[in-house]
This record gives structure tokens, sequence and C-alpha cells, in this order.
């Protein structure tokens, strides 16, 4: 065996480098992907093989995905993840002309990814070309006193490149301060969350969300309305409350998977993921609610995560963020049946990223025990619910159309690090701000 065959048949037994793209309606699914053994999710497509899109791409996501496509090494490949009977025709998804369509649960997508990927190597399936032109990412030739684009010894785009330029910080003093645009792929912030930042050394001076990539535009293809989640149904007819109650807790599980990864307990995430899909047996969920229990009381969460502070005034509505400043906001308050539980909010001591981490693990231990005795209770129809980030409502704003406001004074003035912590904390859903009415766009 030559060492070319060699090389090409221990790197089909890896698990396959692929980074991911979430569409519309990908991102619980995107959430199994790291649970998968064959497959290796990188944080950069610089290191990825295969670019994986999740659901349906938008207008706002077409740029980055094939910004993403292109900064892969050759050789590479596109696999699109579709709903079983394909998404929709006409969405944006056709940029990618040769892409693999696969279909399924998580594992089946994945053995569907690693397969394509040990064709590629073995040279069995035609790689992707580029996709986008060759050319500078910002015109700087004959720019600046020098002819590179920069203004000086400091600011400008030197050969295309943003460099940092003098800036007052918060203590008045004169510093470096370089200007960026993060998102919508980047997996430490939630996806599609598009951030500009003023950054002095590790430190966020100022912040302010950019659009939302998830946002369709008249013209666009219209997606076909999801089914009514869970907690969506239970606004308009009973629903059992232990069902309820484990939604809730697999909810924050999985949003404790994500931070786990976040900070690099790689195992911890995997563990969380796939307890979270077994919360149904009485064993699993027993686990599950030791697992949270330990981990909130561990001095990881009081040692990993700072700043964030958030007072409980114009939180309304925004559950396990308003209740950890302190609200004892919570519908199920006013339910004739949870209160025959003797359910009582859970309140936090401080609204910072601790106390929100804190939070939202101590809800998902309540809703456990809830489920456990709630026996075969139903909810009472009020047309209010509370969901796992909050208050839900018929006609109402979903709370991460709030929660994305709080960004970006949620974050200035931290360290790089503690900002990405924060913004975890507020489990935003981006694609669910999307649905807000006033996020439409003429």
């Amino acid at each position: 065996m030559g060492l070319n065959s060699l090389r090409i048949r221990l790197a089909g037994a890896a698990p396959a480098p692929v980074f991911v793209v979430c569409g519309l309606g990908g991102r619980e699914r995107v959430v199994d992907l790291y649970a998968e053994p064959g497959l290796q999710v990188y944080s950069t497509p610089r290191h990825a093989g295969v670019l994986l899109v999740v659901g349906r791409l938008t207008r706002g996501l077409v740029a980055p995905a094939l910004q993403a496509h292109d900064q892969m090494a050759s050789p590479r490949l596109v696999v699109r993840w579709t709903a079983a009977d394909g998404d929709d025709p006409g969405d944006h998804g056709d940029v990618f002309p040769n892409a693999v369509v696969a279909h399924g649960s998580a594992a089946e997508v994945a053995a569907a990814v690693a397969a394509a990927h040990r064709e590629l190597l073995a040279g069995d399936r035609p790689p992707s070309a580029a996709l986008l032109a060759d050319i500078e990412p910002a015109p700087w030739q004959g720019v600046g006193p020098y002819g590179t684009g920069g203004t000086g010894m400091t600011g400008g785009v030197p050969f295309g490149r943003p460099m940092a330029a003098r800036a007052a910080d918060r203590d008045d003093l004169e510093l470096d301060q370089l200007k960026l645009r993060l998102g919508p792929l980047l997996p430490s912030l939630p996806s599609g969350l598009v951030l500009d930042v003023a950054l002095q050394g590790d430190v966020v001076q100022s912040a302010a969300v950019g659009d939302n990539p998830y946002r369709l535009y008249a013209g666009d293809p219209v997606p076909a309305a999801p089914a009514p989640g869970l907690f969506e149904r239970a606004c308009h007819q009973p629903v059992r409350i232990a069902e309820l109650e484990r939604a809730r807790a697999r909810h924050h599980l999985r949003w404790a998977a994500g931070l786990a990864r976040l900070v690099g307990l790689e195992a911890l995430g995997v563990r969380l993921t796939t307890l979270s899909a077994r919360l149904a047996a009485s064993e699993e969920s027993a686990q599950a609610e030791r697992l949270l229990t330990r981990i909130g009381r561990s001095r990881w969460v009081a040692g990993t995560f700072a700043g964030g502070d958030l007072d409980d005034a114009g939180l309304a509505g925004l559950g396990p963020v308003a209740r950890a400043a302190g609200s004892e906001e919570d519908a199920r308050t006013h339910d004739p049946a949870y209160r025959a539980l003797g359910f009582e909010p859970v309140l936090g001591e401080g609204g910072d990223t601790p106390g929100r981490v804190r939070q939202r693990l101590a809800e998902a231990v309540q809703a456990l025990r809830l489920a456990t005795a709630a026996g075969d209770a139903t909810t009472t129809v009020s047309g209010v619910v509370e969901g796992p980030r909050g208050r839900l409502g018929r006609g109402a704003p979903p709370p991460s159309a709030a929660l994305v406001d709080l960004v970006a004074g949620v974050v200035e003035g931290l360290e790089w690090g503690d900002a990405v912590a924060a913004i975890a904390s507020l489990d935003l859903d981006v694609e669910e701000a999307a649905r807000h009415p006033q996020m439409a766009m003429p």
C-alpha cells in the first residue's frame, strides 16, 4: 500500500470534519449533530472538509454560506440536510447545485456525510469548486499614504484587512480599537446573530446587533408554517403537565449542552444531549436531575462566568432571565393545576451570567420534579403559557424578540470570553426573533 493510499484510508476512518450552516428550521437538528461520533464539528471552515447546510437557506445566509464554503481547503464537498420530503422548492439552497442531499435522523445524516467524505478522499466523488470570485475583501491598492490601504501607523485596511485605530476607552485613555463584524455563522455566538463590536484588547467597548439573516423579504419563497410546538398548543388546548415539563427540562438540558461545548467540556455536552432525548424514562430523568444539581452547585459556574448584569427592569415576560434577576413573574402561578402541585417560581439571587446559568439549571431540575409529581394532570387553558424562554401568548411577540435587544447592553464593558458567555446565558433563538411581525421586510 502506497503512502498516499494509507493516508486516504486513515483519513477516511476518522470522523468527518464538518462546518455547519444552520438555515431555517435547522436549530434543533444541529444540536443533535454534536453527539454523533462519526462527525467532528469544527468552529471554523478552514479545518473542515464538509459544509453541512441544515435547513433552508435565506437570502441573508447565502453570502456567509458561500464564504464559508470557499474558506475550506480542497477537496471539499457540500451536504444539505433537508426535511424528509425535501425543502420547499425555490429556497436559496440552489447556490450549491452539486450538493449531496441527505435526510432523516442525525445518525442517518452523519452516516451519509461520513460516506460522502470517504468517497471524496478516495477520488470517487468530484470536489466542490470555488464559488466566489477571487477578489480582495476590501480595496487597498493605491489607498492611503503608502498605497497599502492603511491610514498611517494605525487604522485603515492595509492589504484589505482591518487594522485597529486609536480611540478613547472607558477610562478616557487613547488605545487601539478594532471594529469587527462577527457572525452570522460564528459558532461561539447563537446561530444567525450578527454583532458589530469595537474591541480594545479583548474588552468590548461598544456593540450593536446587525440585521437578522433569518428574516424574509418580499419575493422570497415563504416556507410552510411549522407545526405548533407543545408550548404553543398549550395556549389553545389542555396539555399534560408531565409532558410540558419534560419538554421544558429537555430544552434546558440542550441549552446546557451548548454552554458546556462553549467552554470546551465536549464530553459533558454529549452527555447532556444524550440525556435530553431519554427523559421519558424515570432512570434517565433521575440521572439528569442529579447531574444538573451537581453542575449548579459546582465551582465551574462561579469560576468560569462573570459579569453580564441585568436588573429586573424591562425584563417582563422573559422567564428565566427575569427570574434570575429576582422577578417573581411566571405564568404557571396563575394555573390552578400547577398550584395544586404546590408550584412556586424558582427565584435567582443575581441577574448576572452565573445567576442565569444557575437559574436555568435549577428550573430544569424543578421541571423534572414537576413531571414526576403531575401524573395525568393537565394545564388550564388561559391563552398564556410559560415557555422555556418566557411568556408565550396568542399573537404576542416571542421572547427572543426582546432577548435580542438585551445583547448589546449585556456585553459592553466585558472581556470577550465573558461577553460570549453572557450572550449564551440569554438563550437566544435568532430565527424565532425573525418571526416577530416588526421584523418583516418590504
